[in-house]
């Protein structure tokens, strides 16, 4: 039955117009080991084919459409999307998943800038210290302190030369001298803590004579005035020592972010180097709050020590937005 459905077949396809090489491939697919009758490649005439009567076929025997068709039934599917000579089309290269930008990551890197530029002014800013309005006296001026200079505002004092003249000869490097000098013509004098506070001493030893409750009231007078001196010390090395963490911080984040690499592999410690930093800055915005002295509460904290504490914590959060980046 297998020979006369395959022969049945194969004419049916010739009579469509299929070359008898392909004829014969198809037909071998649905019969394998057919093989045409000489007879029926040589004399049999092609029958003209009559559009209203299909041609007859065996019940059940699938039609060719298309010429790759039978070829595809035996050939993944795999293979023919990558062989375009199998009637499927090149591999495309399918372009990888993007990464997620390290959003957060820059957001820390702008916060450790931000903490950098506001150490930087309180470093160097005269208002860690700020005389409160009760304790001006009239014809004094406004004294604020920094880290370790002292200065102070005569603008608007009602004796404006005498309070120029008095802060300049208190914050001379040589008292003696600066008495006999003619004082700048700036109502702002500015000067090293260190000199206000020997030369005011030297100056109330001089006015108490044998008294020996001021003599020794100086003396106490004179180290609380110099622990601000000291604690400015400890306070600017612990805030330079900070800065340099944030701005490591800053580079090694930097780095990191752009896929980039550090000798040692040391962009993986820009975290660690905020939250040393961040620590760092408020350690030693504690330190002064521990050692200075506020002349019996005169003094409040000023400007400066707030842009240290806030840099601190600045640089914490940018170490803690680093942390949540998934990059």
């Amino acid at each position: 039955m297998s020979m006369t459905g395959g022969q049945t077949y194969y004419n049916g396809l010739i009579a469509q117009g299929y070359p008898a090489d392909q004829a014969l491939g198809y037909t071998q697919q649905y019969y394998p080991g057919f093989t045409p009758a000489d007879a029926a490649q040589e004399s049999m005439p092609l029958p003209a084919p009559i559009p209203s009567q299909p041609l007859i076929q065996p019940q059940a025997t699938p039609q060719p459409q298309i010429m790759v068709q039978p070829m595809a039934q035996t050939i993944p599917v795999q293979q023919q999307m990558a062989n375009p000579a199998l009637g499927g089309v090149a591999p495309v290269a399918v372009a990888p998943i993007a990464e997620k930008k390290p959003i957060l990551t820059w957001v820390a890197v702008g916060c450790i800038t931000i903490a950098v530029l506001l150490a930087l002014v309180g470093q160097f800013g005269n208002s860690w210290q700020v005389q409160n309005d009760e304790s001006i006296e009239n014809g004094a001026g406004q004294v604020s302190l920094g880290l370790s200079d002292m200065k102070v505002d005569c603008t608007g004092v009602a004796q404006e030369q005498s309070c120029i003249q008095l802060a300049y000869v208190l914050l001379a490097d040589d008292m003696d001298n600066a008495a006999s000098e003619s004082p700048p013509s700036d109502s702002i004098v500015k000067g090293p803590i260190e000199n206000y506070c020997e030369n005011t001493y030297s100056l109330t030893i001089a006015l108490a004579g044998d008294n020996q409750e001021l003599r020794s009231q100086a003396g106490d007078d004179r180290e609380n005035c110099l622990s601000n001196d000291a604690a400015g010390g400890v306070t600017g090395i612990t805030v330079w020592i900070a800065m340099l963490g944030l701005l490591s911080s800053a580079v090694m984040l930097t780095v990191s972010s752009i896929g980039k690499e550090l000798p040692a592999n040391a962009q993986r410690y820009g975290r660690p180097s905020s939250f040393i930093g961040g620590g760092l800055a408020i350690l030693g915005a504690v330190i002064w709050l521990l050692m200075k002295y506020d002349f019996d509460g005169n003094f409040d904290n000023g400007s400066s020590f707030y842009f240290i504490l806030f840099a601190g914590i600045l640089a914490i959060i940018a170490g803690i937005l680093d942390t949540f980046d998934k990059r």
